[in-house]
């Protein structure tokens, strides 16, 4: 829980304008999602181990975190949602 550095993936679209080298985002949970096709982890986060923080497949867009919350960089990932 608390804030995290987000490792994103070079090729994420939801990542590909308006970051800066090591984006934090905001976790208010323990648990993670563990995708079963790697090519869908768009970013990763560490919290005592590597997880996959946000996952994308086509259209289709999940995060762990909570951009709301998370200052600058939330407005930055879901300004770059709404213009996919």
């Amino acid at each position: 829980m608390g804030w995290n550095d987000l490792h994103a993936s070079p090729t994420s679209k939801l990542f590909g304008r308006g970051f800066d080298a090591a984006p934090q985002f905001y976790f208010l949970h323990s648990y993670y999602f563990d995708a079963q096709d790697k090519n869908d982890v768009a970013a990763t986060a560490h919290y005592g181990m590597d997880f996959d923080a946000v996952v994308s497949r086509g259209q289709v867009h999940g995060v762990q975190c909570h951009p709301e919350k998370s200052h600058h960089w939330g407005v930055q990932l879901l300004k770059n949602f709404a213009e996919l």
